[in-house]
């Protein structure tokens, strides 16, 4: 693995920010659970190629990245986070305060620390492999005239995207400032959308069907009173969100 070059690239990407190794204020502290375990095995990853190849790639990225420094030790769960993600907690050795949390994905195309304030940043590698896990679904296919839909992002780990919506007929069906897909005439249309996560893009192509309220069918859209989408009031072109659906995170 060339982890230097990677790692250089990321950090381009990241600017400078301060390590987290002591939780900002307000933030609850976090203790190994593991401490009064006597079955780690049975839990956590604690020995061999996988335990070794996610350990040493922690242990080389600079501290600037990844926010550990002094002494420390890792946690490696056994059970993957959304069939994808190793999920890794480091901690200290004298303390067992938690010093640093992180997403390591199971093919090693990238590493995501999660912060306690709830942010996600890619420390390692690229999203290209993630956004081939990413999921687009619209809700639902079939919308009837006076409700609308939505789309829902799942995104292994509920790690952040940006996202943009374009309809290929504007006659059938538009894009509100809310992210919605608003019904404008009976018919079908392509829904264009743009999934961008890191410097990685990835591009979908969802059809929808518009129907007169009269037709026989189910799933026929939301109410247009309930306003919920991918986010609200971001207005147009590239909008942020992250976690399954509308919602983001937690991690932890």
């Amino acid at each position: 693995m060339k982890w230097p070059a990677l790692v250089l690239s990321v950090l381009c990407c990241l600017g400078s920010f301060s390590a987290f190794a002591a939780a900002p204020a307000g933030a609850a502290v976090q203790i190994d659970p593991s401490v009064r375990m006597e079955t780690l095995d049975d839990y956590y990853i604690t020995k061999g190629s996988t335990y070794d190849k996610i350990t040493a790639l922690l242990q080389n990225l600079p501290s600037e990245a990844s926010g550990l420094s002094g002494d420390y030790y890792f946690r490696i769960e056994k059970k993957l986070t959304h069939d994808y993600f190793y999920h890794v907690k480091a901690y200290d050795t004298n303390t067992h305060v938690q010093k640093g949390n992180y997403f390591f994905a199971k093919d090693e195309s990238c590493v995501w620390r999660l912060d306690p304030t709830g942010d996600a940043v890619m420390i390692y590698g690229s999203a290209e492999n993630l956004l081939k896990k990413t999921e687009i679904v619209v809700y639902p296919k079939k919308i009837a005239l006076g409700s609308y839909g939505i789309i829902r992002v799942h995104v292994p780990g509920m790690l952040p995207y940006d996202i943009k919506l374009t309809s290929l007929n504007a006659n059938v069906a538009q894009i509100s400032d809310k992210m919605n897909i608003v019904p404008v005439s009976a018919g079908k249309t392509d829904i264009v959308v743009d999934l961008k996560i890191g410097s990685a893009t990835r591009t979908f192509t969802e059809t929808v069907s518009i129907i007169d309220t009269a037709d026989d069918g189910r799933d026929r859209g939301m109410s247009p009173s309930v306003g919920i989408g991918i986010g609200v009031g971001w207005g147009s072109g590239w909008h942020h969100g992250g976690g399954i659906g509308i919602g983001v995170g937690p991690w932890w």
